[in-house]
């Protein structure tokens, strides 16, 4: 919105007078940026007049009948077995070894994974709910595109498919006993001055990590052991393809990780059902069959 929106609108006007002959000089703005432009730009523009539409400011959704644009074919990068191996032996040795789990396990985004809070898991059924997510929101300069300031908020999901409740491993429940003695000795040491929110990602003082520190930590660990760089996404990309390895149907699959639609699901995952790379063989001898 900040980076490719505003900065495009020469001159603002009311919006039940925004056609799409307006919006499309908007979308080719955002495409000079980036390749990706266009297809983020109206992503973000349907989401805002399909809410416009539902609060009844307009009728029509003008957003609609704007050029079309693709979403740009992503680069996933998918460890095979041994490297998997190096991968989480290095994450062992760092305090993210319970995010990296999360994202790898259970595909979760990272403001999902920085949104958890211990209440969210039923240790019992082996369970996480997925209710909130940790979102930047930017304040800029009234009536201008400047940008003031950023900060960290809590917000609600994506989609209303984003709103689930997934099986979580035994590796997954034993990191989480431990990081929860280590979130009562922090709130013991800092008493008073401790944010109890409950956040399973936070620092010393309670509050929830930074949004980025979880892909500062896997550009670290991919550094050190010669592997391709991944980021939390690309953990989820790993996710999803254990579960193609086991015969998961796409259905179930886009369920789990919270698209919005199935067509999501095939459009990332459609080139890589027939990959040779078998990684679900390693878990299954790393951990045990149980845990996965």
């Amino acid at each position: 919105v900040y980076d490719l929106i505003l900065p495009s609108i020469e001159y603002d006007i009311k919006i039940n007078l925004v056609n799409s002959e307006y919006l499309d000089k908007i979308l080719e703005n955002a495409c000079k940026k980036t390749s990706s432009g266009g297809y983020s730009a109206k992503t973000y523009l349907s989401i805002a007049f399909k809410d416009a539409v539902r609060n009844g400011y307009i009728s029509i959704n003008p957003v609609s009948k704007t050029k079309i644009y693709y979403r740009p074919k992503p680069n996933i990068v998918v460890y095979n077995k041994e490297e998997l191996k190096i991968f989480l032996s290095e994450a062992r040795k760092t305090n993210w070894y319970l995010e990296i789990l999360l994202g790898l396990f259970c595909g979760l985004r990272k403001g999902e994974i920085t949104g958890l809070q211990f209440n969210d898991f039923n240790l019992d059924n082996h369970t996480v709910s997925i209710e909130r997510q940790i979102a930047t929101d930017a304040n800029t300069r009234k009536g201008t595109s400047e940008l003031i300031d950023r900060k960290q908020v809590v917000k609600q999901l994506k989609t209303p498919n984003s709103y689930r409740t997934i099986k979580v491993p035994n590796v997954i429940v034993n990191e989480l006993k431990e990081r929860k003695i280590k979130y009562e000795d922090l709130k013991n040491s800092y008493q008073g001055d401790f944010i109890d929110d409950g956040f399973i990602s936070c620092q010393e003082n309670g509050d929830a990590h930074n949004l980025s520190s979880i892909n500062t930590a896997l550009i670290k660990i991919s550094k050190r052991t010669n592997l391709k760089r991944v980021t939390v996404h690309g953990l989820r990309h790993m996710f999803a393809t254990i579960l193609l390895e086991q015969g998961v149907t796409l259905p179930k699959i886009s369920a789990i990780l919270g698209h919005s639609s199935i067509h999501t699901t095939f459009e990332y995952y459609c080139e890589i059902m027939d990959e040779e790379n078998k990684i679900l063989a390693f878990l299954n001898n790393e951990f045990s069959v149980g845990e996965i």
